[in-house]
């Protein structure tokens, strides 16, 4: 499916998703544009070699004659060259993918710019702002998702500001420059009318100016704009207006840039609305052939490598698989050459597609791997970088399928092992597969590598425990595969439901579970029980297993697995729960309870707009009782007291009584307190310490926290909790429960741990929810089935 694909790319490098295949905006044109013709600048051999050297897209080699250009106009106290020259520099490193040094060049040539030479100053800030949308973090930032924050607002300031000075100046091409970065970062930002609005006012001022390749551009965007919100009809006019724009351009790398970006415009119009004709597809033909022969014609390999991969996209959507690969081959050949990681490990993907359709698996699962271990090295900047300028696009949406493509093939080839051992091989090696998803996506939605620093080196789950089933769920386009793990070793089960049905299930399931007063939920419970657990039945039959320990994926990681019914039970009558996003990503070891320490924080008052929790005062005192410890309630739970609270090492319990909500983007992910919010920064700064303690935080307790039904990726923040705190589990609620039956089952729960001293803490949650559903008051799941362990269950 072409909706899967890789992401693809412009001429910086930069990507966004492959659910919106079209090219974002060219900034590094955009920052050759703003330095103009070179009016004060000696017409000297080493600019002109350098100007045809990255018009041809060979960046690193145009590096060192700009910067003997730039030392020339030094020589000669050229300030406007020196300047018009460091912009075209740092063109160059941003191309290359060398933030830093743009942002360094640009500083420079704000430095050297006379006070009162507005020109300057604006066309600098508008090559600035188009950098700082992709600036990579600073030193002093934690984490990626706050430096994208930081640099979003910044980038947003400073085209503002170079508008505001080319507008001073009575320069509309340079205003022009600046309204068209500005608009790319709200096509980043996914504010598609405000978008709009730039790239027209852009594309008039360009046109205005007479600066064709600028307008052509705006065009260009403004045909993406259309797509991303729908807007097909526009989307088909701008993109013929941007190819007719395009085509009268000279030769030159943003020229075939631009015919990339419309054939993807054209394609991505026939994904989208398919009541449209075949025309759509042959014009993004015409277009990539377009660009072939500029690209072949200017000597740019990248650019030729993406024109044969995307033509091979049309050929495979057509089931022409002979001229796809042929295609594809090429554009692996050149990638290779150009030695660029994005597209090689999207070719290679590409090439396991088309292998796998022409039923030569071996080597399809080969293309396959190749592409997972490429893209393994670049993981870290998919979603920020390759994902734009859709900035929600996540790991993924823009990567996952690979993952599963890989996963599938080698599940595909078990079913002819020859043996045993080549059996168990090939199965491992699909978990593994799935596993380095998770990683990732875990890495992704925290922004922070850290997540996966710390990983446990368990390679054998089976022996962890004699008594847990560990059950690795893999939802496919045709089938669910699950791997479970037992004592005995690892077993293969099969369900025949799509990955697609399965996930409308889990999502109507989530929905129904909240309704209080009705029993809708029990269909999907029952549904779902059939698919999931009715097929272990028979492996789980006789065995000594009494804790289920799930790894799910996607929308299961939103639904409680407790809450499934065969027709008579819950799941939770018959088995322990507990979940874990993956195998790597948790340290299986019994909860050592000699001298357990306590730090409870809770919140009953209504503060910040939020409700009263008026059961959190019961529950923190009884908690009191059991453990002892330290409190902060209400006033009390402050940042400074919170702080201060941390700095002991007598603790291995952190419960957090208080709203806590979950997003999809973890910059709006929180814990209330009393005067401010919690982020799980915040929570992991305090908590992470710990681990370098022989003492870390056993559990991490978040007891009236809620992630919205449907919101599949806040699952995973919620599910990821405790390994980005740094404790080794989290007792969480995936809703909110403002109920006495909240207190009741909390405070059951603690008390099987601390009276059994040899219960297991999925065991202990699970005698709490028994308990409570047995009082026909909480009998609804709503109540008692919302609470999980997360991670470790020992």
């Amino acid at each position: 499916m072409i909706g899967n694909l890789a992401p693809c790319c412009d001429d910086a490098g930069l990507q966004r998703s492959p659910t919106v295949m079209i090219l974002p905006a060219a900034l590094i044109s955009l920052i050759f544009a703003i330095s103009g013709m070179l009016q004060a600048a000696p017409a000297n051999e080493e600019f002109a070699t350098a100007e045809r050297l990255a018009a041809t897209g060979a960046f690193e080699e145009s590096v060192a004659h700009w910067k003997k250009a730039d030392a020339l106009f030094q020589q000669t106290k050229d300030s406007a060259g020196q300047i018009d020259t460091k912009i075209r520099l740092a063109a160059s490193y941003h191309a290359l993918g060398q933030t830093r040094l743009a942002i360094d060049t640009l500083t420079h040539a704000q430095q050297i710019a006379p006070p009162g030479d507005l020109k300057h100053h604006a066309k600098i800030k508008a090559a600035l702002g188009a950098i700082y949308i992709f600036a990579t973090p600073g030193a002093k930032e934690h984490t990626l998702h706050e430096h994208m924050s930081a640099h979003e607002d910044l980038a947003e300031a400073t085209l503002k500001e170079s508008i505001k000075l080319a507008r001073a100046a009575r320069d509309p091409h340079v205003e022009a420059v600046a309204l068209n970065n500005l608009a790319n970062l709200y096509s980043y930002q996914e504010k598609l009318d405000e978008a709009v609005k730039n790239y027209k006012a852009a594309m008039d001022l360009a046109s205005q100016s007479h600066d064709r390749e600028l307008a052509s551009q705006a065009c260009a965007n403004l045909a993406r704009s259309a797509v991303d919100s729908g807007d097909y009809e526009n989307a088909e006019t701008w993109g013929d207006e941007a190819v007719e724009k395009a085509s009268e351009l000279k030769d030159s790398h943003e020229k075939a840039y631009q015919l990339l970006s419309a054939g993807q415009t054209f394609n991505q119009i026939f994904i989208g609305a398919p009541d449209h004709d075949n025309d759509l597809r042959l014009s993004a033909f015409e277009a990539y052939q377009k660009a072939a022969t500029v690209v072949e014609a200017i000597g740019d390999k990248r650019a030729l490598s993406y024109a044969c991969g995307y033509e091979s996209e049309l050929y495979e959507a057509e089931k022409k698989y002979d001229e796809a690969l042929t295609l594809t081959r090429k554009a692996l050949v050149l990638a290779q050459e150009f030695k660029s990681p994005d597209a090689l490990y999207r070719w290679e993907w590409q090439s396991g597609r088309l292998l796998h359709a022409k039923h030569n698996d071996e080597a399809a699962i080969a293309a396959c791997r190749r592409a997972v271990e490429t893209l393994q090295l670049i993981r870290h900047d998919v979603a920020l970088r390759y994902g734009n300028p859709n900035a929600h696009s996540s790991f993924r949406d823009v990567a996952g399928a690979l993952y599963f493509q890989l996963a599938d093939l080698l599940l595909q080839r078990a079913d002819s092992a020859k043996n045993p051992a080549e059996l168990n091989k090939l199965l491992l090696d699909a978990r593994d597969t799935a596993e380095l998803l998770k990683s990732a996506e875990l890495e992704d939605y925290f922004q922070d590598e850290c997540v996966n620093l710390l990983k446990s080196k368990i390679t054998k789950v089976e022996t962890v425990s004699q008594t847990a089933a560990v059950v690795y769920i893999i939802p496919l386009p045709d089938r669910t595969e699950m791997l479970v793990s037992l004592p005995s070793g690892l077993h293969r089960v099969k369900s025949p439901v799509t990955d697609v049905a399965l996930e409308d299930a889990a999502h109507q399931f989530r929905v129904n579970l909240e309704k209080r007063t009705t029993y809708e939920y029990l269909d999907q419970a029952k549904q779902l029980y059939d698919w999931l657990i009715k097929p272990l039945e028979p492996l789980l039959a006789g065995s000594k297993i009494d804790t289920l320990v799930f790894i799910p994926d996607g929308a299961l990681r939103n639904i409680p697995m407790a809450a499934l019914h065969d027709g008579q039970k819950y799941l939770i009558e018959k088995y322990a729960i507990a979940v874990t996003p993956g195998l790597t990503l948790m340290e299986p070891r019994a909860f050592k309870r000699e001298t357990i320490g306590l730090v409870a924080n809770g919140l009953s008052a209504g503060v910040q707009g939020f409700a009263p929790l008026e059961y959190v005062s019961g529950e923190m005192s009884n908690l009191k009782k059991l453990y002892g410890g330290t409190e902060l309630m209400n006033q009390q739970f402050v940042k400074t007291n919170i702080d201060k609270e941390f700095v002991g090492e007598n603790y291995s319990i952190v419960h957090i009584a208080s709203h806590g909500h979950f997003d999809s983007d973890v910059k709006k992910t929180f814990v209330l307190t009393f005067d401010s919010k919690l982020t799980l920064d915040d929570l992991e700064q305090l908590i992470r310490p710990s681990q370098l303690r022989d003492k870390p935080v056993e559990l991490l307790t978040l007891s009236a926290c809620q992630t919205a039904a449907g919101d599949d990726r806040a699952a995973l923040g919620l599910a990821g909790s405790a390994i980005k705190a740094g404790a080794r589990s989290a007792f969480a609620t995936l809703w909110f429960v403002n109920d006495q039956s909240s207190s009741t089952l909390v405070f059951d729960f603690y008390t099987q741990l601390h009276n059994h001293p040899d219960i297991s803490k999925a065991k202990a949650l699970q005698t709490a929810q028994v308990k409570l559903l047995a009082d026909p008051r909480y009998a609804h799941p709503c109540y008692w089935a919302p609470y999980l362990i997360i991670g470790n269950w020992l």
